[in-house]
C-alpha cells in the first residue's frame, strides 16, 4: 500500500491544513481586533507568565520552612501572571517602545505560523508519496529551529512588553513586573530531538539518491 493511500496520513494532512486555517484567521483577527470601548483603549494586548511582586509587601508570621518538613503538601505561590496593556490614545500605540514589542508579538505569531505551514507541507508531501526528498529534509530541520526560538522570542517579547510599560510609563498596578519566561522549555527538547531526527532523515535522503544513481 502506498503511503497516500494511508489513512493516518490522510488524516494527518486534513488536521495540518485545518490548523492553518485556524491560524490565518487567528492572526488576522489579532492584527486588526480593538479593545472594547468601554475599556477607552485603542488597543489592547495581554501577556502571560509575567512574574509580579507586589508593591506593598505585607508581613507573614507563617513559618514557611516548618510548613516544608511537615506538611505533604506544600504550597508556593509563583507569582506568575496575565498582564493586560491598554493604550489610551495612538499616541502611545504607535511610539518606538510600543513598536517594538508589537514587531516581537507578530514576530512570534509568525514563527508558529511557519512551523504549522511546515508540517501541512510535509503530510501534503507525503500524501504525494514523496518522502525522503531535500525538501522534506530542510522542512524538518527548519521545523526544529523555529520550535528551539520559541521560547526566546516568548522572552524577548516580554522584555520589549516591559521596556514598553517603563518607557511609557504605564504601570498604574500596585505590582512591580519582571521578565518571568524561561529561555529553555519543553519546546527547546522538542526542536533537538525534532533536529536528530532531521539528521537521520536527511542521510535517509542521501541514501536514496545513491541508490537512485545505482540502479
Amino acid at each position: 500500500m502506498k503511503l497516500s493511500e494511508n489513512k493516518v496520513i490522510q488524516a494527518l494532512d486534513g488536521l495540518a491544513t485545518f490548523a492553518l486555517i485556524l491560524y490565518i484567521v487567528f492572526f488576522i483577527v489579532q492584527l486588526f481586533n480593538s479593545s472594547p470601548k468601554s475599556s477607552r483603549a485603542v488597543k489592547s494586548y495581554k501577556v502571560y507568565q509575567v512574574k509580579l511582586e507586589s508593591k506593598h509587601k505585607e508581613t507573614d508570621s507563617e513559618d514557611y520552612l516548618k510548613s516544608w518538613f511537615n506538611d505533604q503538601v506544600v504550597v508556593q505561590n509563583t507569582n506568575r501572571g496575565l498582564v493586560h496593556l491598554r493604550f489610551v490614545s495612538y499616541a502611545e500605540l504607535f511610539s518606538f517602545p510600543s513598536i517594538l514589542f508589537q514587531v516581537s508579538i507578530f514576530a512570534y505569531w509568525l514563527l508558529i505560523g511557519v512551523a504549522i505551514f511546515f508540517a501541512q507541507r510535509l503530510f501534503r508531501s507525503f500524501r504525494k508519496d514523496e518522502v525522503f526528498t531535500q525538501q522534506n529534509a530542510w522542512a524538518i530541520m527548519a521545523s526544529s529551529l523555529i520550535l528551539i526560538s520559541l521560547p526566546i522570542s516568548r522572552w524577548i517579547s516580554q522584555e520589549f512588553f516591559l521596556n514598553c510599560i517603563n518607557a511609557l510609563h504605564l504601570n498604574d498596578s500596585n505590582y512591580t513586573l519582571s521578565n518571568g519566561e524561561n529561555l529553555l522549555t519543553s519546546e527547546t527538547i522538542i526542536g533537538l530531538v525534532l533536529m536528530a531526527f532531521s539528521w537521520v532523515f536527511k542521510i535517509g535522503v542521501d541514501m536514496k539518491k545513491e541508490n537512485e544513481s545505482f540502479a
